[in-house]
C-alpha cells in the first residue's frame, strides 16, 4: 500500500506480540503505530519482518523467537530491545547501518516503542541450526570468525551496507505487486542477498563484500536518500503533476539520472512505479472505502474500466470485482 496506514496493538496481538503500557499511556485504545508493516515466512527457512513506521504511543512489546541468526538492515531510525536481558540499540539516525547477531536459543525479546520515533528497516530471521549446518558444518576452519562470533551469543555487529543491499531492503519494504508465489520467492531472494553480505562482513578472510561497501558509501547513501526523495515525491504529490520532467525538476536532477536511480533503488522505472502506486490506492479505496470500478478506474488514470480490469489484474493476480467483493 502507498499510504500510512493504523496500526493497532489488537494486530501485533494477533501476530503474537503482547503490548503492555508505559506510564501514562493507553496501547490498547487507538493507533500503536502509524505506517506499514509485514511479515513474510519462507516456505524454506527465512522469516523477513519489514515496518516503515512512526511510533504513536509508548510502549513495551514482549514477543517470543527461536533460535536464529538475525540481520536488521535500518534503514532510518533506532531499535531499542532486550534480548532475554541482553540490551541491543540498533541506532541508524545519522546514515543506514547493517546490524547481525546470534540468537542460539528460543528467548524472550522486550522491544521499546517511543512515542514520535521513526524506523524503516528490513529485519531477516535464518532458522540457526540451518546456518550452522550450511556454514559451519561444512568447513569451521574456513569460517574461524563466524564460529567465534556465534560462540559469543547475543552479540550484535555492525556493518555498512552496499549500494546494493541497500537497494534491496527498499525493495523489500516496498516490493513490486505481483502474483503472491512470486512475491514470496521474489523476497526471499533478496533476503538471502542480504544474508549473504552480513555473514560476509564479519568474515575476516572474505571483507570484500565491508570493502566494497566502505569504498561506495558516499555515492550509495546519496543515491539511496535520492530514490526516497523520488518515491516520496510521487506519493504525496498531485497526480496531474507527475510527468517525469516535473518529477526530476522537482528533485532537482536531470529525468535521465532519476531514472538510473530509482531504477536501480526499486527495480522498476518511475512510470511503472506511478501506474501501479495508482492501482494500490484504487484498490484501497475499492476495498475500504467501497468506490466502484468505475470510479475506481478513473481515480487511477484509466478511461476505460476493462482496460483498468487488466492492469489490475496483472498486477494483484486478482480482478477489480474480487477485490471489492473481499
Amino acid at each position: 500500500m502507498t499510504r500510512r496506514d493504523s496500526i493497532t496493538s489488537r494486530q501485533l496481538e494477533e501476530l503474537g506480540t503482547r503490548i503492555k503500557a508505559t506510564e501514562g499511556s493507553t496501547p490498547d485504545s487507538g493507533s500503536l503505530m502509524s505506517g506499514r508493516m509485514s511479515f513474510s515466512n519462507s516456505p524454506s527457512f527465512l522469516n523477513i519482518h519489514t515496518s516503515d513506521t512512526v511510533d504513536m504511543k509508548d510502549a513495551i512489546a514482549k514477543y517470543d523467537v527461536k533460535a536464529a541468526v538475525k540481520v536488521a538492515v535500518i534503514l532510518k531510525g533506532r531499535l531499542q530491545a532486550e534480548f532475554d536481558g541482553v540490551p541491543i540499540d540498533l541506532d541508524a539516525r545519522d546514515h543506514p547501518v547493517g546490524f547481525i547477531w546470534a540468537v542460539p536459543k528460543p528467548s524472550s525479546v522486550r522491544r521499546f516503542i517511543h512515542k514520535g520515533s521513526e524506523l524503516s528497516k528490513v529485519m531477516i530471521s535464518a532458522q540457526y541450526d540451518w546456518v550452522v549446518q550450511q556454514l559451519l558444518g561444512k568447513s569451521p576452519e574456513r569460517y574461524q570468525d563466524i564460529t567465534e562470533f556465534f560462540k559469543n551469543g547475543i552479540s550484535v555487529r555492525s556493518w555498512k551496507p552496499s549500494r546494493r543491499v541497500l537497494a534491496l531492503a527498499d525493495q523489500l519494504i516496498y516490493p513490486h505487486a505481483t502474483d503472491p508465489i512470486v512475491r514470496e520467492l521474489y523476497k526471499e531472494s533478496r533476503g538471502l542477498e542480504i544474508l549473504a553480505e552480513a555473514l560476509s562482513a564479519i568474515q575476516g578472510e572474505a571483507g570484500s563484500v565491508a570493502k566494497r561497501a566502505q569504498g561506495a558509501e558516499p555515492d550509495a547513501l546519496d543515491r539511496h536518500h535520492r530514490a526516497q526523495e523520488i518515491r516520496d515525491y510521487i506519493l504525496a504529490s498531485d497526480p496531474e503533476q507527475q510527468t517525469l520532467s516535473a518529477i526530476a525538476a522537482a528533485i532537482g536532477i536531470s529525468v535521465a539520472s532519476m531514472q538510473r536511480i530509482f531504477k536501480d533503488a526499486y527495480g522498476m522505472t518511475v512510470k511503472d512505479f506511478i501506474r501501479e502506486s495508482r492501482l494500490v490506492a484504487a484498490r484501497d479505496a475499492m476495498e475500504k472505502d467501497g468506490l466502484t470500478i468505475a470510479q475506481a478506474a478513473w481515480a487511477a488514470g484509466y478511461k476505460s474500466p476493462a482496460n483498468f480490469a487488466t492492469a489490475f489484474k496483472r498486477v494483484f493476480g486478482i480482478t477489480p470485482s474480487e477485490a471489492r467483493d473481499r
